[in-house]
Order: structure tokens, then sequence, then C-alpha cells
């Protein structure tokens, strides 16, 4: 049966009234909102007007202290609703997805987390996340969360050195038990090259890993899609066996976008391109919507499927 078998006798119960609560709240600041942004777009028209162009002051400044100061204040209205409405529903969304599941949402996966699990190769000089999950599903313990992580470009030296910050993930981070001790480490990456160029993709692959020795496996599908980098050989192909290549081909096409894999220690660690806020609730549309609820829903339960779709509840090995 579907985790949101039931979910629309659950909205109707334990949620629609909250949520018409927080939309009065929302409609109320959002008028405060408009106010706001009338009276900043008023100051900058007033002060383009009365500050002259041939004085040495220089006219920009006061413009661009206005916007910034009307923009913080209507973030700061604007929050207010949008924690109300994570830790009222959303909260409440993760018990119904699973009652082990907690949810936090200032709370994210730890960066060193992220930098062990070797996915990325790039020093992850900033890092943020939101919406943090976390539990027990079945055997299974498991933490996710919404991730960004940027590194930094440095030019010139000295005092006229400029630092650019490129973000290389941003999406969803998890982090799953896989009840096996690992000896070393293997990770799976998306394959461009070899879709790109073929053969010859495959010797950039062995050209460029970094990340250790390039595994090949016998399954021609998965390496059209995959390309794997291990530190040994034989556990590599033991971790990845048909049956669990069989699967991430599955989930890969089910979420239709780059997934990363790293199996290390006894955990699976797995990065899902996604530039969307999932649990973000929309400033100008009603919080009591339904169906932008249901959504939420939905990528709830393909998030907590992935122990399912993984198979991470079957105990085929026992930790050393």
């Amino acid at each position: 049966m579907s985790r949101y078998a039931g979910f629309r006798e659950f909205y109707e119960k334990e949620l629609r009234a909250d949520l018409e609560d927080i939309d009065l709240r929302r409609k109320e600041i959002n008028r405060k909102v408009i106010t706001i942004l009338m009276i900043t777009a008023a100051a900058i028209l007033t002060e383009i007007l009365l500050i002259p162009d041939d004085t040495g002051f220089p006219k920009p400044l006061p413009l661009i202290l206005t916007f910034i100061a009307g923009m913080i204040v209507t973030g700061i209205f604007s929050k207010s609703f949008r924690k109300e409405y994570k830790e009222k529903i959303i909260s409440r969304l993760a018990g119904f997805a699973d009652e082990g599941l907690i949810y936090t949402p200032d709370g994210a996966v730890p960066q060193y987390e992220f930098v062990k699990s070797r996915i990325f190769p790039y020093s992850c000089d900033k890092y943020s996340g939101e919406d943090h999950f976390s539990g027990k599903l079945d055997k299974t313990e498991i933490v996710f969360s919404e991730v960004t992580a940027k590194h930094r470009n440095s030019s010139g030296s000295g005092s006229s050195q400029k630092d650019e910050y490129n973000t290389f993930f941003k999406g969803l981070f998890i982090i799953a038990d896989f009840n096996k001790h690992f000896r070393t480490h293997t990770v799976v990456l998306p394959d461009t090259a070899e879709k790109l160029f073929g053969k010859f993709g495959q010797k950039l692959q062995a050209m460029a890993s970094g990340r250790g020795e390039l595994i090949r496996l016998e399954d021609p599908r998965f390496e059209q899609e995959f390309c794997v980098y291990g530190e040994d050989q034989v556990e590599a192909r033991y971790i990845l066996t048909p049956a669990l290549m069989e699967r991430i081909l599955a989930f890969k096409k089910k979420w239709n976008t780059r997934v990363y894999l790293s199996f290390l220690d006894s955990k699976v660690y797995i990065a899902i391109n996604m530039y969307k806020n999932l649990f973000e609730l929309r400033t100008f549309k009603s919080a009591a919507d339904y169906t932008f609820l249901e959504e939420s829903m939905r990528f709830l339960t393909l998030l907590i499927e992935i122990v399912d779709d993984l198979n991470l509840n079957t105990r085929i090995w026992t930790k050393e």
C-alpha cells in the first residue's frame, strides 16, 4: 500500500485548520511586506531626485543601502510564518510518512559527513543546509537534508585578491546504514564521458578519476549510466552485485536527475541533484492548497522509499 494512502483524510482532520490559520497570518504579513516594498521604492525614488549628481558624494550608496534595508525587513516578516509552517505542518507530515521520522527545520547533514563521503573532488568552502530528517526505518538508520556546497576560487593576491564561490552541489544528501563495514571506499558517479564519447570516454574515465581505480563491471547498461571508482576491485564488485546495480538503475530512472553514491565504512551516502526547495511555503499562494501539500508528501515518500529501493532492510551481510 502507498505510504500516502489516507493522506487526504489526514489533511482534512489534522492539518487543514492549522493551515488556514497560517494562511490568515501569511496574508496579513504579505500586506505588510507590500507596504514596506512601496515605502522602499518611494524612498529610493526620493533619493534619486534629491541627491545632486554634481557632488562628490557617491549617489548609488544610499540607494543600495535603502534597498538592502527593505529586503532585510521583508525577509524578517516572511520568515515568521514560514517557520510556523515547517514546525506545525512539515513535522506532522514526517510523522505521517513514518512514525520513526524526526524533522528539524533548521538542521542539516553535518559538513564533515558530506566531505567524508568523498563524492565530490572539491574543497567545501561554504556549506549550508536545511530540512533535516532522521530516523530508523525498520532496521535501517537514515538521515537526509537539503544541502548546498560551494568551492572558493581566488584570483589576484594581497589586497586585490577576489574570492568567488561556485556551487558544485545543490540537492538532497542522504546517509543510510548499509549494515556492512567496508574495508575500502567505492564511489558511483554519473557517467557523462562514456555517453558523450563512447569507448574514448572510457579512457577519459580511467585518466581522470582521482578516487582510485576505475572499476569495470559486467552490466553494460549500468556502465552507460555510471562510472565506478574504488580502492579494491574485489570489494567494489562484492558491493555492486547485479541485483544492486539493477536497483540503482531503477532508482536513477525514478528521480530522473544526476545521482551519486558512495560506500564507506558501514554506510551508503547518496547525493541527488535538485534545485527545487521541497518543503518551503510559497509566499503568495495559499498554505491550505491540498495539491501543493500532497506534492511535498510525495517527495518525502520518495526519500524514505530509498531504503526499499536499495533493499537496505535485507540483512545479507553482518558487520565485521
